[in-house]
């Protein structure tokens, strides 16, 4: 038997992701499973640089993010705490792929609800993919919803 106490949704707001989501929160709905959302801060390497004012812009420009996914997040778990599930947010700084595999490991989450793009050829050599290396790398099941075409 199944048993996914806890279901992890990265999310990072946009429409594939909803959709993801979507899943997500059926699969949680009919496990009685604990809801985990985690926006990740992607670094921002080109305004790392050792000049104070771009290093001032780029501190600046990772707290604007941080803390607008942090209110997002908070509306989403509040909306969906009015509906009796569990729901516990969190916002981590880092490449997106390795936000999410650490997160689960820390939390002993059951299972990852993700989204992807299905990029082929060129563009996911160049953009490579966050799921695939979630689905290489997670310690628990991997639920991968594809993007509708547009």
């Amino acid at each position: 038997m199944l048993n996914f106490s806890s279901v992890l949704i990265p999310t990072d707001f946009s429409e594939c992701a909803q959709m993801a989501e979507h899943y997500g929160l059926e699969l949680a709905r009919t496990f009685h499973s604990a809801v985990h959302y985690l926006y990740a801060v992607e670094p921002i390497d080109t305004f790392a640089t050792i000049n104070g004012v771009e290093q001032s812009i780029y501190f600046d420009v990772l707290s604007d993010l941080r803390a607008t996914a942090e209110e997002r997040l908070a509306q989403i778990a509040a909306t969906l705490q009015q509906e009796g599930l569990s729901v516990t947010t969190a916002v981590r700084e880092g490449r997106a792929s390795e936000a999410i595999v650490e997160y689960a490991q820390q939390n002993n989450i059951s299972l990852i609800c993700i989204a992807t793009h299905g990029r082929r050829g060129f563009s996911h050599l160049i953009l490579g993919s966050t799921t695939e290396r979630v689905v290489r790398r997670a310690p628990c099941p991997v639920f991968v919803v594809r993007a509708a075409k547009s």
